[in-house]
C-alpha cells in the first residue's frame, strides 16, 4: 500500500486506528495480543539497547550470541514443551533454514497445498523430493506417504493455523499417520502462538500432541509484538539445525532490543 502524505495516518498496531481523525478497524496487523505497543515491552527494549547497543553486528557463530539469546531460547523451549530452541532473525528465515537443511538427498518433504510461502521456498532449497497433499486432507496425505520409500526420512510440514483461511490443521490424524509411516512432523505456529493452547502455547498443546510433534516453529511478529522467529525440538535435532541451517549461520543474529521485548512478552 502506498502511503499518501496528505492523510493523517495512525500507524499503531491496535485493533482500531485513526485515519484523518476517524476510527477504523485495522485488519493489516498481526498484533493479536496488542503487545507491540505495550509499555513493558518498550521499556525492556530500551534497557537492552542501553546495555548491548542496537546490534550484535555478527552471526550467532561469531559475536552474535548474547546471554539474553540463550536465556530466551531456554524460555521458549520450556514454553512450548520441548528440550531446546534456537532463534532466527525472522520467521521467514526459520522455515527457509530448517526445511532446507532437513531436506537431504533421498528424503521426502510433504507439504499441505496451502502452506506458507516460506515453507514452500525452504523445500525448494533442499535436495529431498517434495510432495504436496490437498489442504487438511489426511486421506490424500496418506496416499502421498505410501509413495515414499519406507525407510526414507519423511518430513511433513504444516501450518497450525492457516492465516488466509483461519482453519486449524487436523493434528491428531496427522500424528497418527506419522506413527504409521515412520514420518516426522513440523508445525508452523506463526499464527497459533498466543492464540491456541494453554496460555497460547500453540497447536500441539491445544491438541495435547506436544510429545508427538517433532518440531515447533514460531514467530515473534504476531502475538509476541516484536520481530524474529524460532524452532524448538529435541536437542540432537536442534544441534544439527544449528550447524547446518544456512539462514542461521550466514545471517546476523536478532538485535538485543528484539530479544528483550520477546522475552518480556
Amino acid at each position: 500500500v502506498l502511503v499518501n502524505p496528505e492523510i493523517d495516518y495512525d500507524f499503531a498496531t491496535n485493533p482500531a486506528v485513526k485515519i484523518n481523525g476517524k476510527d477504523v478497524l485495522m485488519f493489516g496487523s498481526n498484533s493479536y495480543l496488542g503487545l507491540s505497543n505495550d509499555p513493558r515491552l518498550k521499556e525492556a527494549a530500551k534497557a537492552a539497547i542501553d546495555k548491548y547497543g542496537t546490534s550484535c553486528s555478527g552471526s550467532r557463530f561469531l559475536n552474535g550470541t548474547l546471554d539474553i539469546h540463550v536465556e530466551l531460547e531456554e524460555k521458549l523451549a520450556k514454553f512450548v514443551g520441548k528440550e531446546d530452541a534456537v532463534t532466527y532473525s525472522t520467521g521467514m528465515q526459520v522455515n527457509l533454514g530448517v526445511v532446507s537443511c532437513l531436506s537431504t538427498r533421498g528424503s521426502y518433504v510433504l507439504l499441505d497445498s496451502l502452506d506458507h510461502a516460506s515453507i514452500i521456498d525452504g523445500s525448494r532449497l533442499g535436495f529431498g523430493k517434495v510432495l504436496k497433499f490437498k489442504h487438511n486432507d489426511v486421506r490424500h496425505l496418506e496416499k502421498r506417504l505410501k509413495q515414499c520409500e519406507p525407510d526414507s526420512f519423511k518430513l511433513i510440514v504444516i501450518d497450525g493455523i492457516y492465516s488466509m483461511e483461519g482453519d486449524i490443521a487436523p493434528l491428531h490424524e496427522i500424528c497418527d499417520l506419522c506413527d504409521k509411516y515412520n514420518a516426522s512432523v513440523m508445525v508452523d505456529d506463526a499464527h497459533s502462538l498466543g492464540v491456541l493452547g494453554r496460555n497460547g502455547r500453540g497447536t500441539a498443546d491445544y491438541f495435547g500432541e506436544t510429545d508427538r510433534v517433532d518440531l515447533i516453529m514460531g514467530t515473534f511478529s504476531k502475538s509476541f509484538g516484536s520481530l524474529g522467529g524460532f524452532i524448538a525440538g529435541d536437542k540432537d535435532v536442534l544441534n544439527v539445525i544449528r550447524h547446518s541451517s544456512r539462514s542461521l549461520i550466514f545471517s546476523a543474529s536478532m538485535p538485543p532490543a528484539n530479544i528483550a521485548s520477546v522475552s518480556k512478552a
